[in-house]
């Protein structure tokens, strides 16, 4: 990922972060209301320790409109690339005194509270834990200080504790945030793949768009040169052979060599066409390299290229028919087009890619299946219909190769198939 990637993704999740911060503070603040009131109706009816209650209260309130009006004055200001970490350490800074008041009042609370109480006020500690799940997902660094200002206090203190149940229930609150900060890391990591993804089609878009200026220059150039009825025949036989470059080069990936996903998706549409006008199968083949990215770490982008090089040239071996392709799908994943081809042929065929890759030997000390690249592919068949989309087949292959992977990698899984007419079809020698 590029330098500029990474900050436009920083950027967006702060922003995300400031979108729903009003949401976040104005909830804890009605929180911090409800909380008192219990505390001073419920639990301390008679006594009524009326001081530190509004105390606390107050400095909340005071707290949380001075974060209210910063994320105002946020919203109201440009997006400065330039001030991306100030806006994140300004949001951590609330967030900071926001956890330590809130630590504050549950250390108060737990250390004059009995065992009944002191759970009700755990149970809400944990409800407050669990909701900066989704309040935070977007920024591990929030949800981590928030956690700790917020917990620190009473895990300490119960660790603390001669009672030994005290002691448990601060076992218990460590363990339940460990769990939390994981799950928050997943879905940090989710949005982070999900933002890349929208960028790269932003940029996608624009290098569509430069493209098309520079075609029309060409064309403009083309028709600049064409002076004389002699010279039109000529110029004629440049443009067309620069348009099959073109079009080459368009259509091929530039590491691998073999066809890009932007040929397999007009490929694979017209094969669906051909396929539901003559009502035969059309069989999918998506392959991906197991533990790549480890592989990249131990043994460099290079080695990584090559790898990538030899198993597009194994997959394009099978694809041996004139109809066959092969193409990259994308990073270390492929894919094969095999028209005409019943299920149980294209298993088949994905068990030889599969072996042939064992047999390429390529060395890789960091994968957990074998000391050699393997791969996982799923493969999936379909009659297409006119009432169907292609998307669906590369659905049922994508989750039959990450079905591959979740039992254990390099073999082979087959998709379900609601249609199974074809399965009685001739294989193919």
């Amino acid at each position: 990922m590029n330098i500029d990637l990474k900050k436009d993704i920083k950027a967006k999740k702060i922003e995300i972060l400031y979108r729903h911060a009003n949401t976040v503070i104005i909830g804890t603040l009605i929180l911090a209301v409800v909380a008192c009131a219990f505390v001073y109706f419920v639990i301390w009816p008679e006594t009524k320790p009326v001081d530190p209650l509004v105390i606390w209260l107050t400095m909340y309130i005071t707290v949380s409109v001075i974060r209210l009006y910063g994320i105002s004055l946020y919203k109201k200001s440009s997006s400065d690339p330039e001030r991306i970490n100030y806006r994140l350490y300004t949001y951590l800074s609330g967030t900071v005194v926001s956890g330590c008041l809130w630590g504050m009042f549950f250390l108060y609370m737990v250390s004059l509270l009995d065992l009944t109480n002191t759970n009700i006020l755990i149970f809400l500690m944990m409800g407050m834990i669990s909701a900066a799940v989704a309040a935070y997902a977007t920024s591990l660094l929030t949800f981590s200080i928030t956690t700790f200002t917020l917990t620190c206090p009473v895990i300490v203190y119960f660790l603390l504790h001669t009672d030994k149940i005290f002691n448990d229930m601060g076992y218990m609150l460590i363990i339940y945030i460990v769990f939390l900060f994981i799950i928050c890391r997943q879905l940090n990591k989710i949005i982070e793949e999900f933002l890349i993804h929208e960028f790269n089609i932003s940029r996608l878009e624009r290098e569509k768009r430069y493209a098309a200026m520079l075609n029309r220059e060409l064309e403009e150039e083309i028709i600049k040169r064409i002076h004389t009825e002699g010279k039109l025949k000529a110029e004629k036989y440049k443009a067309e052979a620069l348009a099959d470059k073109l079009i080459t080069i368009s259509s091929k990936d530039g590491l691998t060599g073999i066809n890009n996903r932007r040929h397999f998706d007009e490929y694979l549409e017209n094969e669906w066409n051909r396929s539901a006008r003559t009502a035969t199968p059309l069989s999918l083949i998506l392959c991906d390299i197991d533990f790549y990215k480890a592989y990249n770490d131990t043994y460099g982008h290079l080695a990584g290229d090559d790898c990538l090089k030899k198993i597009a040239h194994v997959l394009e071996h099978y694809a041996r028919r004139a109809s066959d392709m092969a193409a990259r799908y994308g990073g270390e994943e492929f894919v094969i087009i095999l028209p005409e081809t019943s299920s149980n042929k294209a298993k088949h065929i994905a068990e030889e890619i599969r072996m042939a890759v064992e047999d390429l030997q390529i060395l890789h000390k960091a994968s957990d299946v074998s000391d050699h690249i393997t791969v996982s592919l799923g493969v999936a068949t379909q009659i297409p219909t006119r009432h169907n989309e292609p998307h669906g087949l590369i659905n049922l292959a994508d989750e039959a190769m990450y079905e591959a992977k979740r039992k254990g990698r390099n073999q082979v899984i087959v998709a379900d198939q609601s249609d199974t007419s074809h399965e009685n079809l001739p294989v193919e020698s």
